[in-house]
């Protein structure tokens, strides 16, 4: 190393959300304390650390969103709140002791590999690092995405994205704009309803929206969790199953999902009496082409006497607030934007660079992203991402993530066992990986629902999702097949620097 103040691990980790606090809690259970994690935030957490807006709730029951391997039988509710889960992965890294290798604060600023040394060298927090194996685990939803409007430099009160929440405004008597109408919109737009004086949504494109089934947990509930962990396990498979039982409509025939969408029907009339809202409420595309979402309480809070819901387009912002495109000014005192995250454009792209010094964003130039197994990418030996793309399986991120993590610790475990320095999968895998998932998914509901979505590339490609079940995913996972990749092996044992500085050891 020429670096000789550069600590050095086995694995480094970016991002304490579900997906590094896994790796790290993966490897402490297999007996390798050689690791760092690398948080950006004074917190762990990830997604639900950052996201705290009012309503902030997890999509998916709270007993498939957890990790497997630590359970939690103290759930209070179907459908977890944000600081709920934010608590559970803060007692995940207490339970597994993994504490001491998190370095929160610490922002990886540039990670690049060093071909000759065959080792990434890292930047974070302004300090030097190196490690054999890099895990990126910063997750599709940490850039918060905020458009390009005219004139939002010029506006006159606070603008700010559902991600950065302002904690310190009182909204109570003011007239507030909202822009976009995704998942997290449809959360927080309810609660902001309750307390302004005008709310004014400006909707490009309606979501589906289904009945909530979320409930509380009661005493008794988590008694039996606790006291009996094979009921949790047996819910948690249940719960499964019927995410699973979506995928047909999903992947293979989408005419299978018509009775969602007339449920989603129902539900829109009988909670918008007004025929001219209800029309503007209603998506013409087909269900699941963009990503459908539960509320009980969003439809109301758009039907309430201080609620507008504007369909025109945005033409500028204004000092005092938003003109659209049929010339109507819309008055505001502060605007929320509810428009989702940079899946294809991350910033954070441009820090990770390859062997030939290239980022990851310039070989994705333009947002066609591709990672074989949505996992590793030519160019980037040793490199293994998190919720990549075509990754994601139509269930809980957790299940794609214990996926992967099979993966990548047994690549790690074939890296040490068998004397290799590093792993660089071919183009040629990657692309055959690409044909294979572009035809499974070229009959899709994302592909053929009719809707323009975050799913898709710049050029329309699908880059999300995995064409199948989840056991096929999973099964794919088990073992990392080094037929795959470029290996190279070590010509003497690899010499590591002691990091227990670095843990407080």
């Amino acid at each position: 190393m020429t670096q000789t103040t550069a600590t050095h691990v086995n694995t480094a980790i970016i991002g304490a959300g579900f997906g590094g606090i896994g790796a790290a809690m993966r490897l402490k259970s297999a007996n390798d304390d050689d690791f760092l994690v690398f948080e950006r935030a004074p917190e762990v957490g990830g997604t639900w650390q950052a996201n705290t807006y009012p309503g902030a709730q997890c999509d998916i029951p709270s007993v498939l969103y957890s990790f497997s391997f630590a359970p939690n039988p103290d759930w209070t509710r179907l459908y977890p709140l944000q600081h709920e889960l934010q608590s559970y992965l803060q007692r995940c890294v207490a339970d597994a002791e993994i504490g001491p290798h998190i370095l929160l604060g610490h922002e990886v600023s540039r990670a690049d590999w060093d071909e000759l040394a065959q080792v990434w060298r890292i930047t974070a927090g302004g300090r030097q690092f190196t490690a054999t194996v890099l895990i990126m685990a910063t997750g599709p939803f940490s850039e918060p995405s905020i458009p390009d409007l005219p004139g939002l430099d010029e506006f006159d009160g606070p603008a700010f994205h559902s991600a950065q929440w302002r904690h310190d405004l009182d909204f109570r008597g003011k007239a507030v704009g909202v822009i976009g109408t995704g998942a997290s919109a449809v959360q927080f737009i309810p609660q902001l309803q309750q307390v302004a004086a005008e709310l004014t949504v400006f909707q490009r494109t309606p979501t589906w929206i289904l009945p909530h089934p979320d409930r509380p947990i009661g005493a008794a509930g988590r008694r039996a969790f606790a006291t009996l962990p094979v009921l949790q396990r047996a819910l948690r498979a249940l719960v499964g199953l019927g995410q699973e039982a979506m995928v047909p409509g999903l992947v293979y025939w989408p005419t299978l999902l018509n009775p969602f969408a007339a449920v989603g029907r129902w539900h829109l009339k009988r909670q918008v009496r007004d025929r001219v809202l209800r029309e503007k409420l209603t998506p013409k595309y087909v269900f699941g082409c963009k990503r459908p979402t539960f509320s009980n309480t969003y439809y109301p809070a758009l039907a309430a006497p201080n609620t507008t819901v504007e369909t025109a387009g945005i033409r500028r912002v204004r000092a005092d607030g938003i003109e659209t495109v049929d010339g109507v000014h819309h008055r505001l005192d502060a605007i929320v934007f509810g428009t989702g995250f940079k899946l294809a454009q991350n910033e954070g792209f441009n820090r990770i660079h390859g062997r030939d010094g290239r980022s990851l964003a310039e070989v994705w130039d333009g947002g066609e992203m591709a990672a074989h197994l949505g996992t590793v990418v030519p160019g980037f030996p040793n490199l293994f991402m998190i919720l990549g793309p075509n990754s994601v399986v139509y269930t809980s991120q957790i299940v794609t993530i214990e996926a992967q993590l099979d993966y990548i610790l047994d690549a790690i475990s074939q890296l040490r066992r068998r004397g290799i320095r590093s792993i660089d999968v071919t183009t040629e895998t990657l692309q055959r990986f690409v044909d294979t998932v572009d035809r499974g998914l070229a009959g899709s509901v994302w592909n053929s629902g009719g809707c323009s979505s975050y799913y898709l590339s710049p050029s329309g490609r699908n880059f999300t999702f995995w064409p199948g079940f989840v056991f096929t995913f999973q099964r794919r996972m088990r073992h990392a097949d080094l037929g795959e990749f470029d290996v190279r092996y070590a010509a003497a044992p690899p010499v590591h620097t002691d990091a227990d500085a670095v843990m407080g050891r």
